[in-house]
């Protein structure tokens, strides 16, 4: 699986690079035949307050699955959207499961 991360308006410190690898390295689990992930992080600087952005897109064959969370810190932001993309990947999975065995 390929992995891209793009930081906008700010530094990618690296252990947030380490945190978001252990994050997206458990996909694998929940779905095997995953293509690449792509994670956007963008820092919102407003008057009164700072928003965090994450957008994480995965490829799977056949399908592009999009989430996107914003929080008060990219970490909160990093696991709202993980666990957004694990439950969509674990429908996935049992919905191909069914149709195999409705299927056969």
């Amino acid at each position: 699986m390929r992995l891209t991360i793009q930081a906008i308006n700010f530094s990618l410190k690296s252990n947030l690079k380490k945190f978001i690898s252990k994050r997206i390295d458990k996909y694998q689990h929940y779905y095997g035949r995953i293509l690449s992930t792509d994670l956007y992080m963008k820092l919102e600087k407003s008057a009164h307050n700072r928003t965090k952005q994450v957008e994480i897109k995965v490829q799977i064959p056949g399908d592009t699955l999009m989430v996107k969370k914003e929080s008060g810190t990219f970490e909160e932001a990093i696991d709202a959207a993980s666990r957004a993309v694990e439950r969509l990947l674990i429908r996935r999975k049992e919905k191909q499961l069914r149709s195999h065995q409705n299927g056969v």
